[in-house]
């Protein structure tokens, strides 16, 4: 599921995301929409010090899987915000990038390949724990076999919830306990 990346081959990704996003500022520019060429640009600074803050927590695993996962070929795009961040997370980068890892080969397998499914991550933490909001908007076409996989993992995360909220909305809750030592 992982790839080493070469930094021939992220500069060629990360390249191909900024002539997209300067094509589509252009493209407003130049058809007289300012303001949708400015929300663009504010769109893409948001996404930038995000992009900044996951970077810098000392989980470069785990940053890297997020920063990366959307040239993976994915059946979903994940989008993140970092709420609240502590000096030093209190995750382990290894298990937390296998459990992700892990999660994201799962939710893969449920959803319907073909729809613009969406994964949000919000992140917060304190010095004590870390707690993920998964809030997925797509089609999951086989909730059991996802449910049951969430459910087998009972030693990491320290506790998952699993709630549908709308026709094609659901929230996945993990969270992470301050490991000892």
């Amino acid at each position: 599921m992982s790839k080493n990346w070469t930094i021939l081959e992220t500069l060629k990704y990360t390249r191909h995301d900024w002539l997209n996003r300067l094509q589509l500022i252009k493209g407003n520019i130049s058809l007289g929409k300012t303001e949708q060429a400015e929300r663009i640009m504010d769109e893409i600074v948001m996404e930038m010090q995000q992009e900044a803050m996951l970077s810098n927590i000392e989980l470069p695993r785990f940053a890297e899987k997020l920063l990366t996962h959307n040239w993976s070929g994915s059946h979903f795009k994940v989008e993140y915000e970092l709420i609240t961040l502590p000096k030093k997370f209190p995750l382990h980068d290894d298990l937390l990038t296998e459990w992700i890892c892990a999660f994201f080969e799962q939710l893969n397998k449920a959803i319907l390949p073909f729809y613009e499914n969406c994964l949000y991550v919000k992140i917060e933490s304190t010095e004590e724990m870390v707690r993920f909001l998964f809030e997925f908007n797509g089609i999951i076409e086989n909730e059991t076999e996802l449910k049951k996989w969430l459910q087998s993992n009972d030693n990491y995360p320290d506790q998952v919830e699993f709630d549908q909220v709308g026709e094609n909305d659901w929230l996945i809750q993990a969270v992470f306990y301050q490991m000892n030592g």
